[in-house]
C-alpha cells in the first residue's frame, strides 16, 4: 500500500476545562496540532467536549 492510499486518524479522549469554553478550545487546538505533527489527517473528539457536560450536576442537591 502506498502512502497516498493511507489515512491516519487520531481519536482524542480528553476532559474539558469545566465551565471554560475558551480554555477547552485552546486545549483542543493543542491536541489537533500534536496529532497533525504525528501524521494524523483527521482528529476525532467526544461529542460533549465543547463546551463540556458536567455530568455530576445531576447528582447534586443544588
Amino acid at each position: 500500500m502506498k502512502n497516498a492510499d493511507k489515512l491516519t486518524i487520531a481519536l482524542a479522549q480528553i476532559a474539558p476545562i469545566w465551565f471554560d469554553r475558551e480554555k477547552t478550545l485552546a486545549k483542543v487546538g493543542e491536541f489537533i496540532t500534536d496529532a497533525a505533527k504525528g501524521g494524523a489527517a483527521i482528529v476525532g473528539f467526544g461529542e460533549a467536549l465543547v463546551p463540556g457536560y458536567p455530568f455530576w450536576i445531576e447528582y447534586s442537591n443544588v
